[in-house]
């Protein structure tokens, strides 16, 4: 035991500086944005629950506000809780080698559990805490905000005291449990990940419980509701909606992964260049982590389908409905802006950690011949497959959501020029978040073992 923790710092050896300040950089960002559209959800909440006096313009429409903040909380503390997650398997990936290493010098399941998961939790743990201040800070600006309704407070857009450690607890509690999932491959065959010996096998039912839930959304929106509706249940039909909406775009990080690795398995066999060929095969031997680095722009291009409609709402004609289409515009831009920094943030920091992540592979192609320029092009086909399933995915998703629920296809112009608008920031997103880490390639090819 005194060996295994005399031996810990030296195998658990930091990775560099960037390797470092990755995880709690997405740590961070998942903190602010929980901890912002928790706020913003409360205020308005609030706001309904207040005595409306002098407000009755304003007290007309903010239950139906609040409920659009539940719809956006829905849609946008999901992905940020997966962000977290997906942040501390990617502190513990980088360090598999080593924790294998540990067990097969006779350290025990336990032994290094413990030294990874207090690794990953000190890490989540000074993130969580800059997330705080980063929230605390960017508070006061969101009150300029014109939601068309009285302005908010600093303090109606923060949160309770009390529930500031309790979040950070949270996000702690799920890391450390997302680290010890990631440990059982560690636990279990320490040989089979020192030597990197893993098959990847993703099951089918993911595609159908997708399909399912779709069918379902499709058919209560067809019959369901309408039954609802005429027996007084019009409310619990809403309910029932949002809840529906909320699964299908949470099940596309379920089916995503799935849809990555039969489309990697292919075009690994029907490659017509190398470049593509071996782009493929990356993606192919872990698909989670090539949809994980695209998983954030496919929700923001959701959320960029569902804004779109708003613009279709028309003119208002009383001050009600002028108040109503200008928070709703307000808010489903801020809605896009929030999703765009969490892919941003999603992006960068899972393509520069998969560069980090395969730098030994990098550097044994280089001496194996291949010259810099096609490892580049090698890792752009590995992230460009992912991307162009992901906009099919997000296109197609929020399309059948806009249609099922309008009860037809729309057919104004502006509304397809401003998705398309949303497609290309999502591939200038990529483009950046690629060139961001683009210098590393050369630096771990090139390096001396």
């Amino acid at each position: 035991m005194n060996a295994l923790l005399t031996s810990a710092p030296l195998l658990l050896r930091r990775r560099g500086a960037l390797a470092d300040v990755l995880p709690i950089i997405a740590f961070a960002a998942a903190t602010a944005i929980i901890a912002t559209v928790l706020g913003g959800a409360a205020a308005f909440f609030g706001r309904s629950a207040a005595d409306p006096v002098a407000m009755t313009g304003e007290s007309s429409i903010m239950p139906f506000l609040s409920f659009c903040a539940f719809i956006a909380s829905a849609l946008l503390v999901p992905s940020a809780v997966g962000l977290g997650g997906s942040a501390a398997r990617l502190s513990l990936a980088r360090r598999e080698q080593d924790l294998a290493t540990m067990r097969l010098v006779g350290g025990t399941s336990g032994q290094v559990g413990s030294v990874a998961v207090l690794d990953v939790v000190a890490q989540s743990l000074l993130g969580a805490v800059i997330g705080i201040g980063a929230h605390v800070a960017v508070t006061p600006a969101l009150t300029r905000l014109d939601f068309g309704i009285a302005p908010f407070s600093v303090a109606d857009l923060l949160m309770p005291l009390w529930a500031y450690p309790v979040l950070v607890l949270a996000l702690v509690v799920l890391a450390a449990g997302s680290a010890g999932v990631s440990l059982m491959g560690v636990v279990l065959s320490p040989l089979g990940v020192a030597r990197d010996s893993r098959v990847v096998r993703l099951s089918v039912m993911r595609l159908v419980i997708w399909g399912v839930l779709i069918i379902g959304f499709v058919l209560f929106m067809n019959v369901g509701a309408a039954l609802m509706g005429q027996s007084g249940g019009g409310a619990m039909a809403i309910v029932i909606v949002v809840l529906f909406v909320a699964a299908i775009v949470a099940g596309i990080n379920v089916v995503g992964p799935f849809i990555v690795w039969v489309s990697a398995l292919v075009l690994a066999k029907t490659a017509p260049f190398p470049s593509l060929m071996v782009g493929a095969r990356r993606l192919a031997g872990d698909p989670r982590a090539g949809w994980r680095a695209v998983s954030g722009i496919t929700f923001a291009l959701v959320v960029a389908g569902f804004l779109t409609v708003s613009a279709t709402l028309g003119e208002a004609s009383n001050p009600e409905e002028a108040m109503l289409f200008t928070a709703m515009n307000t808010g489903g831009l801020l809605t896009l802006g929030i999703a765009a920094v969490l892919a941003a943030v999603s992006t960068g920091v899972t393509q520069t950690a998969r560069v980090i992540d395969q730098a030994p592979r990098l550097r044994a192609q280089h001496i194996a011949g291949a010259e810099v320029a096609q490892l580049h092009r090698a890792r752009l086909a590995e992230i460009a497959v992912p991307v162009l399933l992901s906009s099919i995915i997000a296109t197609g998703t929020a399309l059948l959501v806009i249609t099922t629920v309008l009860g037809g296809t729309p057919n104004n112009p502006m509304m397809a020029l401003q998705y398309l608008g949303s497609v290309v920031g999502a591939y200038v997103l990529v483009i950046a978040a690629v060139m961001v880490a683009s210098p590393l390639v050369k630096r771990y090819a090139t390096r001396a073992a």
